[in-house]
């Protein structure tokens, strides 16, 4: 059985960037939610899953935030044309039947990861729709990273997170402990990039192994690196560290992907995406043909 999770903050920007400024007749703008409906009804098309999730930020993570008072603070404020339109997500996500996930105080990367570990527990397939690189420590076998190429898509597997980052999924942890993370705010180790941070962790097989074995290393930049910022790469270590125990608001299996083609005309009608509208109607007049029909 396949999981959709759909890093749903990341695709809401995503979305309102990527539009261009649609607004209704009366002047309110649309953009974002014309893109969200665009772009989950595609994921939906191409991966046929069963169930599937809208994984959305409630907060930041304390923890994270007690470490680095400065994580993710130098993020700019929500435009006001976004900020009207997320008021309407999740109703435009029960219009498309998927089920929005949030945890109190959570964020959307540690919601998907939780649900993640508890559906590959469960035998479960999992696919991720986000761009958020802490999320890549999750792949194996069962999980993968759902990217659109052009009009076709593409999973990618272990061994393409391999193959671009140059360790295996469950280094990726170690590696951003050591370069950073500029989107989040997270600073890495000074004159330390992606290929030096591999090449190392390909040396030692873990950074506990590579911060235990430094003193000794006969690369200077290592030892001295490594000494002089031994507690930032620890805290970074946490920060970066997926939480995959947190509660779950509804149980994986009953996260079914069910559409409401009725919702669907009136949102679509009332936003005048008049070809969606179009297009919800046939579906629901061909679906309320079928049932009466057999009825």
């Amino acid at each position: 059985m396949r999981l959709l999770l759909v890093d749903g903050s990341y695709y809401a920007y995503r979305s309102f960037y990527a539009m261009p400024a649609l607004q209704t007749s009366a002047g309110a703008p649309t953009n974002a939610l014309y893109g969200l409906t665009v772009v989950l009804r595609r994921m939906l098309a191409d991966l046929r899953p069963a169930l599937a999730g809208w994984a959305v930020d409630d907060g930041l993570c304390a923890e994270r935030v007690s470490l680095c008072p400065e994580y993710k603070a130098h993020r700019p404020e929500v435009p006001e044309a976004l900020s009207v339109q997320l008021d309407h997500v999740e109703e435009l996500m029960a219009a498309l039947g998927v089920p929005v996930l949030r945890v109190a105080g959570e964020e959307a990367d540690d919601v998907m990861a939780s649900y993640t570990a508890a559906a590959v527990e469960e035998g479960m397939e999992v696919v991720l729709a986000s761009n958020d690189k802490d999320l890549l420590a999750l792949v194996s076998s069962r999980v993968s990273i759902y990217q659109t190429n052009g009009k076709d898509f593409r999973l990618l597997t272990e061994r393409d997170v391999t193959e671009k980052w140059g360790v295996s999924p469950a280094q990726i942890p170690d590696l951003l402990a050591l370069i950073g993370d500029s989107v989040d705010n997270i600073p890495g180790l000074p004159g330390v990039g992606k290929v030096t941070a591999a090449r190392w962790l390909r040396r030692y097989g873990s950074l506990e192994e590579l911060l235990r074995q430094a003193p000794q290393a006969s690369e200077s930049k290592l030892r001295e690196l490594t000494a002089e910022q031994r507690e930032r790469i620890l805290r970074n270590r946490r920060m970066v560290a997926l939480r995959t125990g947190l509660p779950l608001p509804i149980p994986p299996e009953a996260l079914t992907v069910r559409p409401d083609l009725a919702k669907q005309v009136e949102l679509f009608c009332r936003w005048e995406f008049r070809k969606l509208a179009k297009e919800a109607e046939e579906a629901l007049a061909a679906k309320t043909g079928q049932s009466e029909l057999f009825s």
